[in-house]
Parts: C-alpha cells; structure tokens; sequence
C-alpha cells in the first residue's frame, strides 16, 4: 500500500515502484472525491480560481500530477494505462470507497483508462475538450494544426522532436512564463482568449508552465509519446456514465470528437456548448460539476 505523507499544501504517495505520485486536495474535505487528470501544459494545480464552489457544491477535488509533473517521478515510456494504475494506487492509498473522475484535454484519455480498468469505483467520469485516439493517422487532423504538427512528430521521430523541445524549452527559459501563456492563447478562439484574460486564470496558468519548465523537455515528451499511441482499450468497453463536455468554438480539438465519442461510448451524454472554446473546463466549470455530482 502506498505511504502517504504531507509536503507543505500539497501531498505524496509513494508507489511499489519507489515512484512518487503528488497530488493536492481542494474543496471540501467530506464532500464528494473527484480524481482530476489535467491537460498537457497542467498539474496538480490545475482549477478554476475560485475554491468556494468546490465547496458550495460539495466537491473534494484531488489534482493529480501524472508521472514527471510536478511532484510525480517520472516513468520513462509510460502509457495511458500506467497513468490510470498510479491514480488507483492513490485511490487506494486514500482508502476512497468511490470516486468521480475528470479530464480535461491531453488529461481525459487517463480519465476514460481509469474508468475503464477501475468501474467498481468510478460512480460518473466526464471528459473536457479531450485529445481523440491518436494512434490513427487522420486523427491529428481534428486538433489545432500547431499541436497537430508537434504530435505528429513526436509519434513518428521522438528523438528529433525531443531535441527540438529542450531547444524549444532553454529559448523559453530565457524570458518571462507570462509570454508562453499569451503564445498559448493566440491559438486559441476569442471566447478562450477572453478567458485566459482574467488576471486569477492567467496567473495560475503561467504559474504551473513555469514549474513544468522547470523539469526540462522529457515530462512533455512522455506526454506526447504515450497519448500518441494507442490509450489500450476501446471506447465500446466503458461500462460507467460519462459526461462529455465541448465548446462549439473549440479552435484545439474539434467538436466532432466529442460527437464521435458520445456515438461509441454506451452511457454518454453529449453538452455542446454554443459560446464555449477549449477553456469550457473554466467558463462551464460549476455546470460540469454539477452534473458529475449528480446520481449516475
């Protein structure tokens, strides 16, 4: 059984490997546990600013490094699936009888693998703006041409695309992180852009890119190389609720994932949202954890 232990806000849990897994609490201690399974450029962090309605609905929510974010130890070629069995080390470590589950983008094929491998103690799972299966070549095509580009790379020459982050990654380190995420939200669709704005969202975004970059090109190169293969299982098998949430005006992945995936996955329910981009987690994040709090 992994051993937990407290480190300043945030919290560790040793793994059978000698791994550790950071993760972080917010919310309400005796409300309702929600595993989060961030995006690319996120963390344990990774929420919208405003705590109190975590609270207000009831909502323990427990962000979770994947492996070489943050506070997590990295596992070199790690898939999907390895990122599922580390948040069920957790959900054992934390003695959870259930629990809910959300990803949101490059973080919801780990939520989709934990609900699949883990149904027992997955109540309801909802997915964010996700990443399609990109183990298929035409399906790079349904995510902005930018990070197309950079995924389609890492899937067919990881080493050159690797070579390219470091250089990609020492050229950042030499200015401020506030410029990233202003690069980041030129991408994106001008309800994103408006979003991003807000100084308490675009503080905690620039805060989490400076830790990742701190930890060099590899933690992005995992990411990369694992959701560049097959996540190793069918969307058919899921056997638990789950909620799927897009914004119409989602400029990084189209909206006809979403539909595709509500169309293969058995107990889907599809909430396209006409004046949302691919910040929906933030602009609809009281809505989706409503409906993920609510009897499956």
């Amino acid at each position: 059984m992994p051993h937990l232990a407290q480190v300043a806000t945030a919290r560790t849990a040793k793994l059978s490997d000698g791994r550790q897994l950071g993760f972080v609490e917010h919310g309400d201690p005796a409300g309702t546990p929600v595993f989060f399974c961030h995006d690319l450029f996120g963390s344990r962090n990774l929420r919208h600013p405003d705590d109190s309605i975590l609270k207000r609905l009831g909502i323990r929510l427990i962000g979770i490094d994947r492996p070489g974010y943050g506070l997590s130890g990295r596992k070199a070629g790690r898939s999907v699936f390895d990122g599922a069995e580390d948040m069920e080390a957790l959900f054992r470590a934390m003695e959870l009888e259930r629990c809910a589950v959300l990803g949101y983008s490059a973080g919801a094929p780990y939520a989709l693998a934990f609900a699949h491998r883990y149904p027992q103690q997955v109540s309801r799972c909802a997915v964010v703006a996700s990443l399609p299966p990109l183990d298929q070549a035409q399906s790079f095509r349904f995510i902005h041409p930018v990070y197309g580009r950079l995924m389609q790379l890492a899937h067919s020459n990881p080493w050159l695309f690797r070579l390219l982050l470091r250089g990609y990654l020492f050229y950042d380190s030499q200015r401020s992180p506030d410029q990233f995420i202003r690069d980041y939200g030129s991408l994106l669709a001008q309800v994103d852009r408006h979003a991003l704005s807000q100084l308490a969202l675009f503080n905690l975004r620039r805060d989490i890119w400076d830790e990742i970059r701190q930890t060099g090109g590899e933690t992005i190169g995992d990411e990369l190389a694992a959701l560049s293969r097959s996540w190793g299982f069918h969307l058919q098998a899921l056997r638990v609720p789950v909620d799927i949430w897009w914004g119409e005006a989602d400029a990084y992945a189209a909206p006809i994932v979403g539909k595709r995936m509500t169309e293969l996955i058995p107990q889907a329910n599809l909430r396209l949202e006409a004046k949302a981009g691919h910040l929906i987690l933030f602009t609809h994040w009281e809505a989706i954890l409503r409906q993920l709090n609510s009897p499956a």
